[in-house]
């Protein structure tokens, strides 16, 4: 038995054929997009570019998905290729260890890619590319807060306008409204109010600055949430190289909405 003999039931050979000649992007490879980056190369994906600037840290351990203790302190992307190579030698890794910034993505991004996956948990970065995929009319979808939720059946896919009580998303929202960046995308989101974030261990006030960083909660994070909604992307992606996506539609209301409210 061989890694493809359950996907090509599931793909068919023009199937794999498709997805070995198909290049899909993950960028940021946190709990979210180090599982969707690895079920890409499982399903069959020829080419997968990974993007990431990070390290594995001890504290990633309990949601990555390729968190082993012997990666800690390696860039993420090469931990992240060494591991998609020990899955499926013959699949073709390209890693860009860089921090997503709004002055020109496209100089160190990939040109083109069959779908692209947005996991990035950073507002600044997150909203840097989505404008830039969005000028494109590239093929994406991005994955809103996963952090502090336990149940992952209560992920949900729909367009990103119409999420609804997720902060990550509604400030989304409100910077690429003032991009002009208005186009339809999907996302992946959860329904579930997440639990509270953890104040400093040092006493310090959430906000404030502490040698020239802004402080901040800390907030918790389960296994769950974050790789099922990876693996719920990489589905998506998989989908869109194989021409099966169809986006969900948003809601008829959602273009009533002005650039005053605050969704």
């Amino acid at each position: 038995m061989g890694i493809d003999d359950r996907n090509r039931i599931a793909f068919g050979d023009e199937g794999l054929e498709r997805l070995a000649a198909s290049r899909v992007c993950v960028v940021g490879l946190g709990g979210v997009g180090a599982a969707a980056a690895l079920d890409l190369v499982r399903a069959g994906v020829g080419t997968v570019v990974a993007v990431d600037f990070d390290s594995v840290q001890d504290s990633n351990l309990n949601r990555l998905a390729f968190g082993f203790a012997e990666f800690v302190g390696r860039p993420k992307v090469e931990a992240f290729a060494e591991l998609a190579l020990r899955i499926r030698s013959g699949c073709r890794v390209e890693t860009v260890g860089a921090l997503v910034r709004g002055d020109d993505p496209g100089s160190y991004l990939p040109s083109s890619c069959d779908a692209w996956l947005d996991c990035i948990d950073t507002l600044n970065a997150k909203v840097n590319l989505i404008a830039w995929l969005l000028s494109r009319g590239e093929r994406f979808v991005s994955s809103m807060g996963t952090a502090g939720r336990l149940a992952p059946e209560r992920l949900r896919v729909s367009s990103a306008w119409d999420v609804t009580g997720d902060p990550l998303a509604q400030r989304v929202r409100q910077r690429l409204r003032r991009l002009g960046a208005t186009a339809d995308f999907p996302a992946v989101w959860s329904d579930e109010p997440p639990v509270p974030p953890a104040l400093p261990a040092d006493g310090s006030t959430p906000g404030e600055l502490r040698d020239g960083a802004r402080v901040r909660a800390v907030q918790g994070s389960s296994p769950f949430v974050p790789q099922a909604a990876g693996h719920l992307m990489a589905s998506i992606a998989v989908r869109m190289a194989l021409g099966l996506w169809r986006p969900p539609v948003r809601a008829i209301l959602a273009p009533m909405r002005t650039r005053g409210t605050s969704t």
